[in-house]
């Protein structure tokens, strides 16, 4: 089942230490994928990554915007743009701050595969308007 980027919305909000965060994060799987032609003369595109995982009864979402910034070369749209339903706390239990939040979520993005998983998804999409 696919799930879209504005459903984070409705997930329960989930309380992680940092380290608690990152050892969860191994395990999320791309779950929700959009992708939309950016710019018809071009031909480039841009979209949506879903991934999620189920942690200890608590799942994890994180989702974000990509852009192709040219031909099969895709980046993140709005890096201080990331939806994610876990509040972050540190070792003494205060939140951290937007900034330092938004910093490892980034950093979670960018060990994920998701260009890859994107790759393929866009490849079977175009298989399957050619046939």
């Amino acid at each position: 089942m696919q799930m879209a980027a504005w459903q984070l919305m409705a997930c329960e909000t989930v309380v992680k230490t940092v380290n608690e965060f990152e050892l969860a994060t191994h395990e999320l799987r791309q779950v929700g994928s959009s992708v939309r032609v950016h710019d018809a003369r071009s031909g480039l595109r841009s979209g949506q990554e879903v991934w999620a995982t189920p942690n200890d009864g608590d799942p994890i979402h994180i989702a974000w915007e990509w852009t192709e910034i040219q031909p099969d070369v895709v980046a993140l749209f709005d890096p201080m743009n990331i939806l994610c339903n876990v509040a972050l706390i540190d070792g003494q239990g205060h939140t951290l701050a937007r900034s330092r939040r938004m910093l490892h979520l980034n950093n979670v993005i960018h060990q994920l595969d998701w260009r890859d998983a994107l790759s393929w998804c866009c490849k079977n999409r175009a298989q399957s308007l050619q046939a």
